[in-house]
């Protein structure tokens, strides 16, 4: 891989990546199945809480990753 894949890391390996495509598309189905079943707040309101849970969880790995260091 190169600089130009853009947001896939360097270091990923090819397992790695195939879970990562995987879980974004399971997150997609997740979504879509939320729009259609749930009043559109609901599924607002559970969609925001997918992004925010993946933010603090980014945040909190960030955090522990620069305390190892």
């Amino acid at each position: 891989m190169s600089a130009v894949d853009g947001l896939i890391p360097l270091g990923i390996e090819e397992s790695d990546l195939v879970m990562l495509l995987l879980s974004v598309f399971l997150l997609a189905i997740l979504v879509i199945a939320m729009f259609m079943f749930f009043p559109l707040f609901y599924a607002i309101l559970g969609t925001l809480v997918i992004v925010f849970g993946i933010y603090y969880g980014v945040i909190k790995l960030k955090q522990e990753e620069s305390q190892s260091e």
